[in-house]
């Protein structure tokens, strides 16, 4: 059996954070981890009740759920009620996972063990994990709808137009001129299959570069939506694998879509360069900006998590900046520090 000085160890060096309350909800005892998870010293927090550590609007259901524990306590283990959250001493707040474990003390009263879990990463993988699918499913979805709309509509109209040149009634001229006709519609097919194959992979990236490739996803987008992007875009390739490129193309990529849909503007600057000891991409406007971390704590801006997923793929520091009303820089550095160009 365990001394009391082994279970006092235990307690202190749980993975997870561990405080102990009464039945009126006052905290009695905590470890370190609670210190660490909540920012508040274990002498601010003994004798307080445990809704110091609950957002205020949440406080009154929270303590409806208490003194029905109470009246009724019972083990709960971790994920079995979701959606709560932490409020550190800062103001800021966090998801977490709580499991309850009721106890009597050598005097006869309720004791209640809560284990406490940060679940940030969990919810964001959770939240990217299903933007990802969503993103996968509306993707093929345009590619469906590309090859359908544009390809299949165009071969069908060649083969109609096919049949017209066999036509016995034909004049040489007008055969001659509905062959040329038919090779333009050719080219113009095959144009379209290379810009689909282009945006599932650029082949730029590996033929002739990063620079080369956002050059040319710059100009599709100047083309294609009008949209204005002022380019620098430095020779960056003997420093950076082809896993690299294609993360900084895919972040460059999703910033500027997000510019497009969401920012307001009708211009933004690309810049693509080495810095110190890293290579960067930056992408920046005037638009109307957003409040940064509000997206990923509500399950929305999957591209900015898809952006932070692909930038720790390959351990680069990724960068957002923004408030509303004084636009948006997003930036990614890619080590290069010992590398040799």
């Amino acid at each position: 059996m365990l001394s009391l000085e082994e279970y006092r160890v235990v307690f202190e060096t749980a993975p997870d954070g561990c405080v102990i309350v009464d039945a009126e909800g006052i905290i009695r005892e905590l470890n370190p981890q609670i210190e660490s998870l909540f920012g508040w010293e274990q002498d601010e927090l003994i004798g307080q009740a445990i809704e110091v550590l609950v957002p205020e609007a949440q406080r009154q259901a929270h303590e409806e759920y208490r003194t029905g524990f109470s009246a009724s306590p019972r083990s709960r283990p971790m994920g079995i009620q979701h959606d709560l959250t932490g409020l550190r001493k800062n103001g800021s707040t966090f998801p977490l996972e709580v499991s309850l474990s009721p106890w009597k003390s050598p005097s006869g009263d309720l004791r209640v063990i809560c284990a406490v879990r940060d679940v940030t990463e969990r919810r964001r993988l959770r939240y990217f994990s299903k933007g990802a699918l969503l993103a996968t499913e509306e993707e093929r979805q345009r590619i469906a709808r590309e090859l359908h709309d544009d390809t299949a509509q165009r071969l069908a109209t060649l083969v109609l137009r096919m049949r017209e040149v066999r036509d016995e009634e034909l004049g040489e001229t007008e055969r001659q001129s509905l062959l040329d006709d038919i090779r333009e519609d050719i080219i113009e097919a095959a144009d379209g299959v290379r810009r689909i194959a282009s945006g599932l992979r650029p082949p730029e990236l590996g033929e002739i570069g990063l620079a080369a490739a956002l050059g040319a996803y710059v100009r599709s987008l100047r083309e294609g939506t009008g949209f204005q992007i002022q380019v620098e875009l430095d020779h960056v390739d003997p420093f950076l694998d082809l896993d690299e490129r294609l993360v900084i193309y895919r972040v460059v990529q999703e910033a500027l879509s997000n510019v497009i849909r969401h920012a307001d503007v009708n211009s933004a600057r690309l810049r693509v360069g080495i810095d110190a000891d890293s290579v960067f991409a930056e992408v920046s406007d005037k638009g109307k900006g957003f409040v940064t971390g509000e997206t990923s704590e509500s399950g929305g801006g999957l591209g900015l998590l898809g952006m932070r997923e692909r930038s720790s793929l390959i351990g680069a520091r990724l960068t957002i900046e923004s408030a509303p009303g004084e636009g948006t820089r997003i930036r990614i550095d890619v080590s290069v520090a010992s590398r040799e160009g």
